[in-house]
């Protein structure tokens, strides 16, 4: 929902911040202005305003990076939403049916990962570790912006096939699993649909209920919702 008079300057902090963040080198204020399109003497102002906050900091040749407290708003702001911990163990059992998984939200038209693994990855050292990818790229984009529980996406020239389903009410994230095409699993589309209805519903119970992983929640497998590798094959997402 947009306010009735939204407070541009602190969106314009937002955007400053964010183009410092995800640039990956430090940038000077001439660039920063560039990019953004801004007066050079705004975004000067801003970038100020944020050094003082710590949130960035400034070099010996006058280029902006990421400040210590971004990395403390990071910590403080992951701890207190749950989202990560709620979804290891559910994402988990997920990967043991050779999946790959992710976990992600929208951030303007960018769908920014909290987890993506691969079958045999460790999730939980995957944390903010994958590349941002466009909304209309990624089938957890899909997700947020669909009115369905589930959502499948045939990707066919990669030879693969992704479900993704939302989290929570408001939708604030949703999740994804991959699989190639010839895996069991990826041929029963009921059972899977299924299944990752049944995984977003169990992190939204962890996340209601502050459970952490490792601790029994009553999971998709232990439910019987988890499909059976024999299945009828039916015709065949970037997660």
């Amino acid at each position: 929902m947009t306010p009735a008079q939204p407070n541009q300057s602190i969106i314009t902090g937002f955007i400053v911040l964010q183009e410092v963040v995800t640039a990956n080198v430090p940038l000077g204020s001439r660039e920063l202005a560039r990019r953004l399109d801004l007066e050079h003497s705004k975004v000067n102002r801003v970038l100020g305003t944020l050094v003082h906050t710590g949130m960035l900091q400034q070099d010996a040749s006058r280029k902006y990076s990421v400040g210590p407290g971004i990395h403390a708003l990071s910590a403080q702001s992951l701890h207190a939403s749950g989202l990560i911990p709620a979804s290891l163990d559910p994402l988990s059992e997920l990967q043991k049916l050779g999946a790959t998984v992710a976990l992600g939200v929208v951030w303007r038209e960018s769908v920014v990962y909290l987890l993506h693994a691969d079958p045999h990855m460790d999730l939980a050292s995957t944390a903010g570790a994958h590349e941002t990818f466009p909304v209309r790229e990624s089938v957890i984009g899909m997700a947020l912006g669909a009115t369905e529980a589930v959502v499948r996406w045939d990707r066919t020239e990669a030879n693969q096939v992704a479900w993704a389903a939302a989290i929570g009410t408001p939708r604030v994230a949703a999740i994804a699993a991959v699989y190639p095409s010839d895996n069991a699993y990826a041929r029963n589309t009921e059972g899977m649909n299924a299944t990752v209805a049944a995984t977003a519903r169990r992190i939204e119970a962890n996340l209601r209920s502050g459970t952490r992983p490792g601790a029994k929640d009553g999971g998709a497998r232990e439910a019987g919702v988890m499909p059976e590798p024999a299945v009828r094959t039916t015709p065949g997402g970037r997660k």
